[in-house]
């Protein structure tokens, strides 16, 4: 057998390096590591459901929220708040992912009373997208699967649309991922 050239070397480097396995799936949620999951509007805190259309159901999985005011339940070490203020809608309206602090303006001053004590510290995947406080747009529609984020009625912010919910990123002044939530559509009065 004879010895591989210096170019066919760097070849076969070239195509054994685009050969990776995919990336593994990620490890599942525990109290020590949590993983909250969004895929379409399914949402599971370490593997559990938290249900759409029962209230309940989100305070038998994460626990009793810290503090409750105007329908608004807000856990303050978990960084996730819910927003369940109509009644004539079963379940949550929506609910928020707290990831930075950077409002959407320098000129804010202050954070909403809602806002959890803490940010979210577990690990967020959205269709498969790892989202932190220092994801990019580009690089979380790169990683998930389906409907991409596209800019919503102003600057820093960004949605899409799925059956009756919109989901949403947030970024503030700085760049950085201030929110991610998911609501649904209520219903419009006749």
């Amino acid at each position: 057998m004879r010895a591989l050239s210096w170019i066919q070397m760097g070849v076969l480097l070239l195509l054994l390096g685009g050969c990776r396995e995919p990336a593994p799936a990620p490890a599942p949620g525990t109290p020590e590591n949590p993983l909250l999951t969004v895929e379409g509007t399914t949402v599971r805190y370490n593997g559990q459901l938290l249900p759409w259309e029962d209230t309940g159901g989100w305070r038998r999985v994460l626990g009793p929220p810290s503090r409750e005011s105007d329908g608004i339940l807000t856990w303050d070490e978990l960084g996730l708040f819910l927003y369940d203020r109509d009644s004539k809608v079963p379940g949550p309206e929506a609910f928020e992912v707290l990831l930075g602090r950077a409002r959407l303006s320098p000129q804010s001053r202050g954070e909403p009373e809602s806002w959890p004590r803490k940010n979210f510290t577990a690990r967020l995947l959205v269709d498969g997208a790892a989202i932190t406080n220092r994801s990019t747009l580009g690089e979380i529609n790169r990683d998930k699967k389906g409907t991409s984020f596209t800019r919503g009625y102003m600057n820093g912010i960004y949605k899409y649309s799925v059956g009756e919910f919109d989901v949403w990123l947030e970024y503030g002044h700085d760049r950085s991922l201030t929110t991610f939530s998911v609501t649904k559509w209520l219903p419009t009065a006749h």
